[in-house]
């Protein structure tokens, strides 16, 4: 099971009112969020929406101790019917996909969203961070952001597993047990569009992976260099992957290593 919290929603009403969204800056992908940190179980969670309300899309920010076995948060509030995202680390990898389940069992990978990995996504000594575009986002099946108003009030919950990992750490569509720590925030949604939206995705981000196909990022880049002749792909971008029909030689100073074979390859 991943979380189990419908039935502790009317019980922490006063807790997440408290508990509300605030503006920060990540300094290393250079993305302005507005998001809650726990100072607890030291997890971030943060987000932006472009500046038109009507988009389907937003940018995501997770950050947790590498301690964890992974790290989950529903962008509806609950486990059922809501768009769940989870992560975990796998050495010096960000092993994420997306999920969705109609009922307290292990959630199955979900096919719709799109995700775009951005600067800011990596492993160090004590964190694991993804920084992610989500399109095809805001609906999901039978359930929708800010019930289909992106200036509503949201509930997000995040969760945890904090001793125990996952079945499979190196498989994106891996098993694993419940969480055994979570908690929610309220989010105002009116205050998270941001008329920066569209530089944050257009600079720095690898393509998106075909749907919502789990995908991997290395922390770390390769610096050797490749040739070929025709079209190249820039750095960080997609170069190889099922379905991909696009370049598949990087520009100059990056080489295409498969980071989620055989789903998606990147420049690096």
């Amino acid at each position: 099971m991943f979380f189990s919290i419908l039935s502790c929603l009317s019980l922490l009403t006063s807790v997440v009112v408290a508990q509300t969204n605030t503006p920060y800056c990540d300094s290393t992908s250079g993305i302005c969020l507005t998001g809650y940190t726990d100072p607890d179980l030291d997890i971030t969670v943060g987000f932006i929406l472009p500046e038109d309300d009507t988009s389907t899309e937003y940018i995501v920010q997770m950050v947790a101790p590498i301690s964890y076995g992974y790290t989950g948060i529903s962008m509806g509030g609950t486990m059922a019917n809501s768009l769940l995202f989870v992560m975990w680390p796998n050495d010096n990898e960000v092993v994420f996909s997306t999920r969705w389940t109609n009922g307290y069992v292990q959630p199955d990978l979900y096919t719709g969203p799109t995700i775009t990995m951005l600067k800011g996504s990596g492993v160090n000594s004590t964190h694991i961070a993804a920084t992610f575009r989500c399109q095809n986002c805001t609906v999901w099946e039978d359930g929708s952001l800010g019930s289909g108003n992106t200036t509503a009030f949201q509930l997000i919950a995040y969760v945890a597993q904090t001793t125990t990992m996952v079945t499979d750490p190196s498989d994106p569509g891996s098993d694993f047990v419940e969480h055994d720590q979570f908690d929610f925030f309220g989010a105002d949604l009116s205050t998270a569009h941001s008329s920066s939206y569209n530089s944050y995705i257009g600079s720095g981000a690898s393509s998106s992976s075909s749907s919502a196909a789990p995908v991997s990022t290395p922390v770390s880049s390769s610096t050797s260099t490749a040739s070929a002749s025709g079209a190249t792909q820039t750095k960080y971008g997609q170069c190889g992957g099922t379905g991909w029909t696009g370049p598949t030689a990087c520009a100059s100073g990056s080489t295409c290593n498969a980071v989620s074979p055989p789903y998606y390859s990147q420049c690096q």
